[in-house]
């Protein structure tokens, strides 16, 4: 038990840390990204077996399973410091280069061999993982959590409607031109029943900035009387949702003391006759029952008819839950050239010094380069520009590169 407790601190700890990665985005600028999410998926795991071993009787065999999952915490804590350290001393060694107004690129450290030396010790961290994950099934380990599924153990993040002024939907004029004339045509809207419409794609791919592109056109505006934006994450409570809905149309905090019914029958008031776009972003929920409960609510809203749904969604189980679906809309990677243009319009926006030419044949090569990496993922783009010219604070380093190579 004493080592059950120790292990489970420790495990605790590199979760932190891996999180922490990750909310700074590190992963996705040093390459990383696959890595540190399996290595967070497989702790996770981990911590839900452990859950298991504090009830069960400690056996050799199991008390050896626990000693060797602590070796590899401690591996594992190692490299996540030692990745950290390097990621501020670079930092710091680019900033004397700087301050002292001498930048040679080929006198700064060249990060490729520790990138590939940090990949290799992160790889073989999550071979460890999952050769115990394997061994912990005949030792009668089961995954168990006091307060939720493994499915629920996810960041927490919230969402709004409004467009920031560096959100473009490049690479996906097509698909907001698509979904609007879905959604306002008159051949889908010869229905009562809720229709709804899925966007699906891996994390990154710019799901929400493409609901938020079709929640904002003009025609939405005109074609739809309400239109009500639920960030709905990690939690799937029907009530909840419900709850959100109204602060959306109300625009102030629901009374916390209304059950369903009060929030329901105001929903009723607020949307009595009236057509509406209800978007509900990044849902993770595949449980049949709960989304029957949320359509049955939703069903008695639609009192106008012609009203629509948008889910957007990294499961394609759960966009197919829905019964009265609209055509689904996935998103496949950005070309090199819409990631390189995702990159240069948030380092280089128009208002920047006239010194830095963006037309430039070598810094366009370079930049798309650079853009070739990012996997034609929109996050990826966004998060090595900021990496590079805001967090790392690059652009004397971006002048001298692009003239003098």
């Amino acid at each position: 038990m004493a080592a059950e407790a120790v292990v489970t601190f420790a495990a605790e700890g590199i979760l932190e840390k891996v999180l922490s990665l990750a909310e700074k985005e590190f992963s996705l600028a040093w390459g990383f990204k696959a890595e540190l999410r399996k290595l967070k998926e497989s702790f996770t795991t981990i911590e839900l077996l452990l859950n298991d071993v504090a009830y069960k009787p400690q056996a050799p065999p199991i008390e050896e399973w626990v000693k060797k999952l602590k070796g590899v915490a401690h591996d594992a804590e190692d490299v996540l410091d030692e990745f950290k350290y390097e990621v501020d001393r670079r930092k710091v060694e680019i900033q004397n280069h700087m301050n002292k107004k001498v930048l040679n690129f080929f006198s700064l450290s060249n990060p490729l061999a520790f990138r590939l030396q940090m990949a290799h010790k992160i790889q073989k961290i999550n071979a460890s993982l999952v050769d115990l994950e394997r061994k912990a099934t005949p030792l009668g380990l089961v995954s168990k959590n006091n307060d939720a599924t493994p499915q629920e153990i996810r960041w927490d993040r919230q969402t709004h409607s409004l467009i920031g002024k560096d959100e473009k939907t490049v690479g996906r004029e097509d698909n907001v031109s698509n979904i609007v004339k879905t959604l306002t045509d008159s051949k889908t809207n010869n229905q009562e029943d809720l229709a709804v419409m899925a966007i699906v794609g891996m994390g990154g791919l710019g799901k929400t900035t493409l609901a938020k592109s079709v929640y904002n056109q003009d025609s939405i505006h005109k074609f739809f009387e309400k239109r009500i934006w639920v960030c709905v994450s990690n939690t799937f409570d029907v009530t909840l949702i419900l709850r959100r809905m109204l602060e959306s149309l109300i625009l102030t905090k629901a009374p916390s003391k209304d059950n369903q019914d009060a929030i329901l029958k105001k929903l009723q008031e607020e949307l009595k006759g009236k057509r509406y776009l209800l978007i509900l972003d990044d849902v993770w929920n595949e449980d049949l029952e709960k989304w029957d409960n949320l359509m049955e609510c939703l069903s008695k809203l639609n009192s106008a008819g012609e009203s629509k749904i948008i889910i957007t969604t990294r499961s394609d189980k759960v966009a197919s839950i829905p019964k009265k679906l609209l055509p689904r809309h996935e998103l496949g990677e950005l070309s090199v050239d819409e990631c390189w243009s995702i990159m240069k319009d948030r380092a280089f926006p128009v208002s920047s010094a006239p010194e830095f030419e963006i037309s430039a044949p070598a810094f366009e090569a370079i930049g798309k380069e650079i853009a070739k990496n990012c996997g034609g993922v929109p996050l990826i783009a966004k998060v090595r520009t900021i990496i590079m010219y805001h967090s790392m604070q690059l652009a004397p380093f971006y002048f001298y590169f692009f003239h003098t190579f």
